[in-house]
């Protein structure tokens, strides 16, 4: 299975860190899909401020919160996009800050698209 999204050495590396428990890997990443689907809606609220001359400040912010997330769960496409509109922030306006959150959206719908194919071909005691 080719993934680009998720890296499943990441899962391996948590729940031999988790002692092999598979439903405390599995609520690791149920609590990440759940801040991560959070965050993106809060980053689109934000882009309603930027033309009000508010500054990036507090979206680069949250592309920091999301980049440092994404790693720890091995989302690794999606912590690198996050980490190019965290550096890029200040100088995007609203448009294309709404175009960086549709790909962080895109590259989150494949991260969650392959996680649940690896899951599905964990055996429900783990590995």
């Amino acid at each position: 299975m080719s993934l680009q999204g998720f890296d499943p050495q990441v899962f391996d590396d948590l729940l031999a860190t988790l002692g092999n428990d598979v439903g405390r890997v599995r609520n690791v990443y149920r609590k990440f899909l759940d801040s991560t689907s959070g965050r993106l809606d809060e980053i689109r609220r934000q882009l309603a401020t930027v033309g009000a001359g508010a500054d990036n400040a507090e979206i680069a912010a949250s592309f920091h919160a999301l980049k440092g997330s994404a790693w720890m769960v091995g989302a690794p496409r999606l912590a690198a996009a996050a980490g190019r509109f965290q550096e890029a922030a200040p100088g995007l306006n609203s448009e294309t800050l709404a175009t960086a959150v549709d790909e962080l959206e895109a590259e989150f719908a494949t991260f969650r698209r392959e996680l649940g194919t690896y899951l599905e071909g964990l055996p429900p005691d783990g590995r």
